[in-house]
């Protein structure tokens, strides 16, 4: 599924060939993983919201969630404030992760979001990490450097990106160092 969206970005973009995007998390190599979260429900909350996952944006590629239908998790919006995403349990939500960010240029932005947890029902989330291989070389697209060839960001590899992202806190603007 998630090779199947990147392809669908590419096309959009007009990056040839299509599997410019998805071929570095079909990669056997990659650096890909799947996650399963489990936030218990919170009685002494008494109806507040606690911070379940601080607000952060996924180092990798792409990210594909799917949850058991219990309302938590929430985005970052242009102006700063939160919108929760309403929970469905027959679909999927799919974040444009710091990696694509790069290599699109910044025509498709990494997501911020969190995790809330609430005081009545359980939330199960299981999402896959599309991550390149370690060695990859991330840089934006040269299709998508636009008239003056402009890239908004340096070369680097997923180790190095990866590894930068360990040292820092969470809600920091990780991308900010490898800006051009």
């Amino acid at each position: 599924m998630a090779c199947g969206v990147l392809e669908l970005m590419a096309e959009g973009l007009g990056i040839a060939p299509a599997d410019a995007l998805s071929r570095l998390v079909a990669d056997a190599e990659s650096d890909s993983m799947l996650r399963v979260n489990h936030y218990p429900p919170r009685p002494e909350l008494q109806g507040r919201l606690l911070t379940g996952f601080g607000e952060h944006t996924d180092p990798q590629v792409i990210s594909v969630l799917r949850s058991n239908g219990t309302s938590g998790l929430e985005i970052c919006a242009r102006d700063g404030s939160w919108a929760a995403v309403p929970p469905d349990p027959d679909s999927f939500f799919v974040n444009v992760a710091d990696a694509l960010q790069v290599l699109t240029n910044g025509r498709f932005r990494s997501v911020r979001h969190r995790v809330v947890v609430s005081s009545e029902r359980p939330r199960v989330s299981m999402i896959f990490f599309g991550g390149p291989p370690f060695g990859q070389r991330l840089a934006p697209l040269r299709q998508l450097l636009g008239d003056g060839g402009r890239s908004r960001y340096r070369e680097f590899t997923w180790k190095e990106y990866k590894s930068s992202t360990h040292k820092g806190r969470l809600a920091t603007d990780r991308l900010c160092s490898f800006e051009n």
